[in-house]
């Protein structure tokens, strides 16, 4: 099934933290952390937290949200903006509801990020997630509190994924493979530097609004890898003249390869 983990950045007042653990405890949600806090968890945060009390007394500090999002299989960002400019690909949310049916049969640890109470998460923040979540508000005001925001994606959440099977999602080192090996690939082709950005944050939204899963994504690397090795070599026949030997891929690659079973074995000599 899926674990979530909830993640506050920068949090600056403990009312806050202790609504927010309430919230999760209401879903059945224990595993807060937070990232570079700009306050300590007091006496009115713990009255604030109700019987949320051992959420709160098992939380993690992170001291970069990089750290936070460490060991996750997929992480996602809140956020009040949308973006309506077709090249800001990060503010390009999903709904909780929708999340919660991507997440449905599936296993892994998911990280449900969100920003500082007045300002949000920053793009920056957002591109760092595999996909991002807003809560569709009227536009007139789209700015929910932090606490509500919580409880309305936890409940989503729960109703999404009470069905979960132990379908694994792919780990973020996975995902970084496959994003590696398509950056290759399109750098190769002779995709400028700048698309070539562009079209990895596009393909990391796609796999993370898709909740690939380690099944799916093994035959993915696999298939990129291949791609990769076949353009890097024809570059090298192109300069050199001459036939070049197809170097090793990391072992790990390797043994997600092993994993697949759609694609027949490749022998080069």
């Amino acid at each position: 099934m899926v674990e979530f983990r909830v993640v506050l950045v920068k949090p600056s007042f403990e009312e806050s933290i202790g609504f927010v653990a309430r919230a999760m405890k209401n879903f059945g949600l224990s595993n807060l952390h937070l990232v570079n806090p700009r306050t300590v968890l007091g006496p009115s945060g713990r009255m604030r937290g109700g019987h949320a009390q051992d959420v709160l007394d098992s939380i993690v500090e992170h001291r970069s949200l990089k750290e936070a999002l460490e060991g996750l299989h997929l992480s996602i960002g809140t956020t009040a903006q949308r973006s309506y400019v077709a090249s800001n690909l990060v503010r390009k949310p999903m709904t909780p509801r929708e999340l919660g049916h991507v997440l449905k049969n599936r296993a892994g640890i998911v990280g449900v990020v969100f920003g500082r109470e007045g300002t949000g998460l920053t793009n920056v923040e957002l591109a760092q997630c595999d996909a991002t979540l807003t809560i569709p508000a009227v536009s007139e005001y789209q700015t929910l509190n932090l606490s509500h925001a919580a409880a309305i994606i936890f409940y989503e959440l729960q109703i999404g994924t009470a069905d979960s099977s132990s379908d694994q999602l792919a780990s973020e080192e996975v995902k970084k493979t496959i994003l590696r090996f398509l950056s290759e690939s399109a750098s190769e082709s002779g995709l400028e530097k700048h698309d070539n950005a562009l079209l990895t944050r596009a393909f990391r939204s796609v796999l993370g609004r898709s909740a690939i899963r380690h099944r799916e994504a093994s035959l993915l690397v696999e298939a990129l890898r291949r791609i990769s090795e076949t353009l890097t070599n024809s570059k090298e026949r192109k300069d050199s003249g001459a036939l070049s030997t197809v170097s090793e891929t990391e072992t790990v690659t390797r043994d997600w390869a092993q994993d697949r079973s759609g694609l027949p074995q490749r022998h080069v000599s």
